[in-house]
């Protein structure tokens, strides 16, 4: 049934018309007491943590989680996802958030490299932006915010999806190369596959590699959605649709590779937050 599901949207995806559409506005802000946030993690260097809770009470396995990054601007969006398309559905949303775009490069990022040699279609970072930092964000994820949110609310942790966009797309994919039982469903959209060089493609043969050594299946199948704005770059090396080939010929991942022709890289978010929560609810 969610293969079925799965190749639905994909087909509805591709018969989508390049057609020019404006762009979307930023969802309302939230105004109801089940929207919260509190701060988290060592003082001087937090994190504000949004949280959403349904209408509904939770069931006996605890409340479904979707988890997005950059929170400030994520959050609101699956909110109103929600409470406009699944209203009684128990899915807590969490939403971790920014203070300011050095924290968040810091978080999403391996360290920047330099190359040796010139390299085709290279992007250095900003020269005032601190990298490095996804492996303790990633642990801070697990091992502190996860349990911390399950001791606040009942939770199924076995249920989770994460979503992020752009560098937040990158460290989804970095997540699923390097803890791929830790959520249920991985979604990146528009992810910065263009990070030191291709970094994500290396990755994600490592993981196929490593898949194969093991036995060869992903056993139970993990869930992966790609999205991405604008229309594929042909034979371009750091197109996202390299990692789509090279994840669905891993026996066990369900991966969508999800194109919106007609959106461009920020009107992506309002879209791909919405078919995120609907993979979600699929399970």
């Amino acid at each position: 049934m969610l293969r079925r599901h799965l190749l639905s949207l994909l087909a509805t995806s591709l018969a989508t018309p390049a057609l020019a559409q404006p762009r979307r506005e930023p969802p309302p802000a939230i105004d109801d007491p089940r929207a919260s946030h509190f701060a988290f993690g060592p003082p001087g260097d937090q994190w504000r943590i949004f949280v959403g809770l349904p209408k509904v009470p939770p069931p006996r396995e605890g409340y479904s989680v979707v988890l997005s990054l950059d929170g400030g601007t994520t959050f609101p969006h699956l909110w109103h996802h929600r409470e406009t398309r699944a209203r009684d559905a128990p899915v807590i949303l969490v939403g971790i958030s920014y203070e300011n775009a050095n924290r968040r490069w810091r978080d999403l990022t391996s360290r920047a490299m330099a190359p040796v040699a010139p390299i085709l279609f290279y992007r250095a970072p900003p020269a005032d932006r601190p990298t490095g930092g996804r492996e303790a964000f990633l642990s801070m994820i697990a091992e502190e915010l996860l349990p911390e949110l399950a001791r606040r609310h009942p939770l199924d942790l076995r249920d989770m999806t994460i979503y992020g966009h752009s560098l937040g797309g990158l460290f989804v994919l970095h997540a699923l190369f390097t803890r791929p039982r830790l959520f249920a469903r991985y979604v990146a959209a528009d992810p910065s596959v263009w990070w030191n060089a291709g970094e994500s493609q290396r990755e994600a043969a490592a993981f196929a590699g490593g898949v194969a050594a093991a036995g060869g299946t992903v056993d139970p199948a993990i869930q992966v959605m790609i999205a991405q704005a604008g229309r594929p770059r042909q034979n371009h090396p750091h197109d996202p649709t390299s990692l789509v080939r090279i994840l669905s010929g891993v026996p066990g991942m369900e991966v969508l590779y999800r194109p919106y022709p007609q959106e461009d890289h920020g009107s992506l978010m309002g879209p791909s937050t919405r078919d995120a929560l609907e993979l979600h609810l699929w399970r």
